[in-house]
């Protein structure tokens, strides 16, 4: 072989090998620098969870905390964020107010990039204070969309009603929000905005969030919201009806069991089948004609909830599936009749 390509391929390999080791070495110190900032970040959740157990003295927590960098700081608040539910964290909350790290997460609320001012208002619903609050609240305001919509949350986790209440009274604002994000942050604010979630229900006064309204208020069990959402049932709006027999099911309103009776006639199958569902759950005997009519139903889910409705409501209710069975001259109600008889009632939620 040419001397001049062995000394090129030699040359080669060697500068090959110098990356290669720069490399593994660049490595070694990053893992090693990933350690040290764990380290770092449990030191400093250690030193606060002393602090939340009167172990440990409020000047030591704020000295470590105002040491710390920021990344270090908030990761050991969150972390700590995720398991603490103690009643000292206000305590906390006060002591880190106008610490270095809050003060910079409040002017970040008003920094160029609509992603850094999401953190920010992500960050501050973490610790809970005046000066954060009305920061939050501002942003809650001023927008856009994605950080107004993480303002609330944050307020949410402070437990604001004036938040709420400006939510709830400006709901187009965060009306292309998905049902499940919305129902979310309704849910964020705790037991005691239930008052003001019915109000607004009541007044019609947030027609972008009636549907999380009605899906908050019934998961919350909140019974004197019955009237409000038994009303709904003849709302336009498919999502809002189907909402409104889920509700009134998880809410046990036997009370209405002849309005979710002729819902069972209604256009959407969604709502058919969450009528026969809430049928069942609030042991409405009375209802037991409409659920056979509803066996042969087009709709797989009806059909389903209609027998296993049936099959909750005692003997009367099993007798009916039991002459479906016998009788039927549809194959489709035969078999979910035989199924809910074979199976015994358990419950199968309100999936559909």
């Amino acid at each position: 072989m040419n001397p001049a390509v062995i000394y090129a391929l030699a040359a080669l390999a060697a500068v090959l090998l110098a990356i290669g080791a720069f490399g593994a070495l660049a490595g070694v110190a990053a893992r090693a620098e990933r350690r040290r900032q764990r380290e770092i970040v449990r030191a400093l959740h250690l030193r606060f969870e002393r602090f939340l157990t009167g172990r440990g003295a409020a000047s030591a927590m704020r000295r470590d905390a105002a040491r710390a960098s920021s990344a270090a700081f908030w990761s050991a608040i969150e972390t700590l964020g995720l398991e603490w539910r103690g009643p000292a964290w206000p305590a906390l909350a006060r002591e880190l107010e106008r610490n270095r790290h809050c003060a910079a997460e409040r002017r970040a609320l008003s920094d160029d990039s609509p992603l850094r001012r999401e953190l920010a208002a992500r960050r501050l619903g973490l610790l809970r204070s005046p000066a954060s609050r009305r920061a939050l609240r501002r942003a809650l305001v001023s927008g856009p969309e994605a950080v107004a919509f993480t303002a609330a949350l944050s307020l949410a986790r402070h437990r604001d009603r004036a938040a709420l209440r400006w939510v709830l009274g400006h709901s187009e604002v965060f009306a292309r929000r998905t049902p499940r994000a919305r129902i979310a942050l309704l849910r964020s604010f705790g037991r005691a905005a239930k008052p003001d979630l019915l109000a607004a229900l009541e007044a019609g006064r947030a027609p972008e969030l009636e549907h999380a309204l009605i899906e908050t208020l019934g998961i919350g069990g909140l019974r004197a919201a019955v009237p409000a959402i038994a009303n709904r049932l003849t709302h336009p709006l498919v999502d809002v009806r189907v909402a409104a027999a889920r509700s009134l099911g998880r809410l046990e309103a036997r009370e209405t069991a002849s309005a979710l009776a002729q819902a069972l006639g209604d256009e959407a199958w969604q709502v058919r089948a969450q009528a026969a569902w809430a049928l069942g759950r609030i042991g409405a005997t009375e209802a037991i004609a409409p659920l056979v009519a509803a066996l042969p139903d087009r709709a797989w889910w009806v059909r389903h909830h209609a027998a296993y409705a049936l099959a909750a409501l005692g003997a009367e209710g099993r007798a009916a599936l039991l002459g479906v069975t016998q009788q039927s001259s549809d194959a489709y109600a035969r078999d979910i009749a035989e199924e809910a008889l074979a199976g015994g009632f358990h419950d199968q939620g309100s999936r559909a």
